[in-house]
């Protein structure tokens, strides 16, 4: 009869694979939330209920905000960096490398919690090596679930406080990668056309640019010029091309309409 404690790794194995290998952020997300759920329950004797109900409650904190985080922005994981194929036979041979290799004698918990914990160990290498928040922080959330497996294979199972502990970590963890997830820039339906160049020739869309308006005929308002002889000879002294007169000097010239001043000289008293 198969043990809980195997059932519970195998299923901590399978979310870290679909956490680390798929590239949509909602999987992503529910493979993280079955490999913490399912990771305490790998220990034997299985932690008080308690603990579990906590766990569970931090489980789906942290993968609430990842899923919120990742849904609002448009996040998407690069997925696997070698193929899920290969994904998948590097985990099977290190799970059965837990299984077969026994370094701790006589062992303090399963056997069935140390391969598990090598195999997400082996399996979160790969994403905290590149460059994607997203990875990287679901390759972090992995390699410290792994890490807590083979603790308690090799030491014993954690108590309530150690529970509490790691998920605070977990949580603390997740929720950070959550926040230096970067928005990918959404391409705009239609691109903006670049401004004209000098002597390139412009084609204006009806549909789109409003037409230019028509230009109005400027509007010549006649002024009425009082006739005289001496209006004459100005007007053909400032014209162009005409030849002034010489019997008008061009200090005489006076503005249309102007009053006329004449000067009186002083009567000489003797006369």
């Amino acid at each position: 009869m198969i043990q809980p404690a195997v059932i519970a790794a195998v299923a901590a194995v399978i979310g870290g694979v679909v956490a680390v290998s798929v590239r949509d952020s909602r999987l992503v997300a529910l493979g993280l939330l079955l490999a913490l759920v399912a990771s305490p329950l790998a220990s034997s004797p299985e932690p008080a209920a308690l603990a579990i109900c906590f766990r569970s409650i931090g489980a789906l904190l942290a993968t609430y905000l990842l899923w919120a985080s990742a849904r609002s922005q448009s996040i998407a994981s690069e997925g696997s960096g070698v193929g899920a194929v290969a994904e998948l036979a590097a985990v099977c041979a290190a799970f059965a490398v837990g299984w077969f290799v026994v370094p701790v004698k006589p062992l303090a918990g399963p056997v069935a919690a140390q391969a598990a914990g090598i195999a997400l160990i082996a399996l979160a290498l790969v994403p905290l090596a590149g460059r994607d928040v997203l990875r990287v922080g679901t390759g972090a959330a992995v390699l410290t679930v792994g890490i807590s497996l083979l603790l308690q294979a090799w030491v014993g199972p954690a108590t309530s406080a150690q529970q509490i502990a790691m998920t605070v970590l977990l949580v603390g963890m997740v929720g950070a990668t959550s926040l230096l997830i970067s928005p990918i820039p959404l391409p705009s339906s239609r691109p903006v056309p670049a401004g004209p160049s000098a002597g390139d020739d412009v084609e204006s869309d009806s549909d789109d640019l409003p037409a230019p308006p028509a230009a109005t005929p400027a509007r010549t308002v006649s002024k009425p010029t009082p006739a005289g002889p001496l209006h004459d000879a100005e007007s053909r002294v400032g014209a162009v091309g005409a030849p002034p007169d010489p019997q008008v000097s061009p200090n005489q010239r006076f503005a249309p309409g102007s009053p006329r001043v004449r000067r009186l000289h002083p009567r000489d008293p003797r006369q």
